[in-house]
């Protein structure tokens, strides 16, 4: 009988509407500091699944929260918080110069103490993003829609060369927002 009566409780629609939530409330919303030039505040992410395409099965996507330009790197598999140091080193410092703000989800490579101590060497300031408000992060996941979309496009024939149509994608995402600054 009370497996009934649990099984009728959970069913109901109206049982459902009419009790009450036991669950803390929701934090405040904290929004991102506001970028004031290029390249000041940044936003990562990785785009995985991805078919082989000369040995490369994931994507990094660096994203200037100032501009919106980006940078896509190809990658064999998901970097360890070394490797993305010496990533965002070679795309990022070395063309732009040091972030001031570093924007990612909770993935290994960004919660490990390697990260946290290249970030504070940097001096930059790391903010973390939950799964569950992917809002946070929205400009890079905007960004990873359009990237697969335009590989997509590019190779809608041969899903394996997806790997050498990466940096005309890149240039092409650039481009588009080169010239709504000059328009």
């Amino acid at each position: 009988m009370e497996a009934d009566i649990r099984g009728f409780v959970q069913a109901c629609t109206v049982c459902a509407r009419g009790k009450s939530s036991h669950q803390p409330p929701s934090g405040l919303l904290q929004p991102l500091s506001v970028p004031g030039r290029p390249w000041s505040h940044i936003a990562l992410d990785f785009v995985t699944g991805l078919p082989p395409s000369n040995g490369k099965t994931v994507i990094l996507t660096i994203v200037d929260r100032f501009s919106k330009a980006a940078h896509f790197v190809a990658l064999a598999k998901l970097p360890t918080a070394r490797e993305t140091a010496d990533l965002l080193a070679n795309h990022v410092v070395r063309l732009h110069g040091i972030p001031r703000d570093i924007v990612s989800d909770r993935g290994p490579q960004f919660i490990s103490q390697v990260w946290k101590s290249f970030c504070t060497g940097l001096g930059a300031s790391v903010s973390l993003t939950s799964g569950f408000h992917p809002q946070s992060n929205g400009q890079t996941e905007r960004t990873n829609q359009d990237l697969e979309s335009a590989l997509r496009c590019v190779t809608a024939g041969n899903q394996s060369t997806w790997c050498t149509y990466l940096p005309w994608v890149e240039l092409a995402h650039n481009s588009l927002f080169e010239q709504e600054k000059i328009l």
